[in-house]
């Protein structure tokens, strides 16, 4: 039979000795939410990463694309890139030369082939080659590359 004396030792049992079962579950829950959370920040970080690079690759290939097809182009600075999901392309908006903005427009990244929509503003100071160059490198060009990181 439990006396006062004895419940009153019990009681004390449950706070001095180990967690009750709902304090236990709740810790629980907490650190494997905890882990959740940690776990899709590095997730979203590592695909962040990814989909810069593939930017800058695709800038690289954007550069080499205007340099093998059109003449005089010394200087490429890209302004931004946008996403439109409605379509699935991507846009980019560059200056050539400082003075001559144009927009890429694009569907896939790293296509085997360069599928771009070039439009630009001022078409009378950028003159398509005659043919087209195979050009490799981008050594004698200046390119200001766009960074989606602030």
């Amino acid at each position: 039979m439990i006396t006062e004396q004895s419940y009153h030792y019990l009681a004390d049992q449950d706070k001095e000795g180990d967690m009750k079962p709902r304090s236990k579950w709740l810790f629980i829950s907490l650190f494997i939410l905890m882990l959740g959370g940690i776990g899709m920040v590095i997730l979203y970080q590592q695909r962040a990463k990814e989909e810069a690079e593939l930017i800058r690759h695709e800038q690289e290939r954007m550069a080499l694309y205007l340099v093998n097809h059109y003449e005089g182009v010394e200087e490429i600075e890209f302004e931004k890139i946008e996403n439109n999901k409605t379509t699935g392309s991507m846009t980019a908006l560059l200056f050539i030369n400082k003075n001559i903005e144009m927009e890429i427009t694009f569907f896939q990244f790293n296509d085997s082939v360069d599928k771009y929509v070039v439009s630009w503003s001022q078409k009378n100071n950028l003159k398509a080659k005659d043919e087209t160059a195979h050009q490799q490198n981008l050594e004698n060009i200046k390119i200001k590359y766009w960074s989606n990181r602030w």
